[in-house]
């Protein structure tokens, strides 16, 4: 084919003007290359990675898990706060809230992540909540306390188990009528 110069083919050496825009250097290459396989792999991480459970999402998972419709925002923003530095368990509670949409009760809840796979994040944030514990890669944090949800069963004639032999921040209650000091312990406990 020819096209009008000297030689008469595009791919001749004599045609500097043609090679001149053909030419790329191996830093431009590697420069494009490496921009984009990042850009490739931070686009498939975002695809694959489902989206972080929000707290409100998450305050609905916990009442919805543990049947109860009385549960704290704090202690709740604590749990996932602490749940979420495990990358599998936050990645499960993702999936968690998912699969909440679908059920009515505690029981298929429980059917839906055993069958996703999801049964161990479930057990997590069940026991998170009635424990209060949570064992991280860091050890073991403390959530709450008194408001775990394992003293609720006995709240109405037991204390929370603490030092202080008449329950937790019991110096904060007012004095029942007629009383004017607080009474004190006999024997005395050092």
């Amino acid at each position: 084919m020819k096209y009008g110069n000297a030689s008469g083919d595009l791919a001749s050496p004599q045609t500097n003007d043609n090679r001149a825009c053909l030419t790329i250097t191996r830093r431009a290459l590697l420069g494009g290359t490496a921009f984009a396989l990042g850009s490739l792999a931070l686009h498939a991480s975002a695809m694959a990675a489902p989206a972080a459970a929000t707290p409100e999402q998450f305050l609905a998972l916990s009442k919805l898990a543990n049947d109860r419709a009385e549960l704290s925002d704090v202690t709740s923003k604590r749990i996932l706060d602490a749940l979420s530095e495990d990358a599998t368990l936050a990645a499960g509670l993702a999936a968690l809230v998912g699969l909440m949409g679908g059920a009515k009760s505690a029981a298929e809840l429980k059917a839906a992540a055993a069958a996703a796979g999801q049964d161990k994040t479930l057990t997590a944030v069940i026991s998170a909540w009635y424990t209060g514990t949570i064992t991280t890669a860091k050890g073991p944090v403390v959530v709450a306390y008194k408001d775990a949800l394992m003293y609720r069963s006995t709240e109405d004639g037991l204390v929370v188990p603490t030092y202080c032999n008449k329950g937790p921040m019991w110096w904060r209650d007012t004095l029942p009528p007629g009383v004017t000091r607080t009474p004190i312990n006999s024997p005395e406990v050092l």
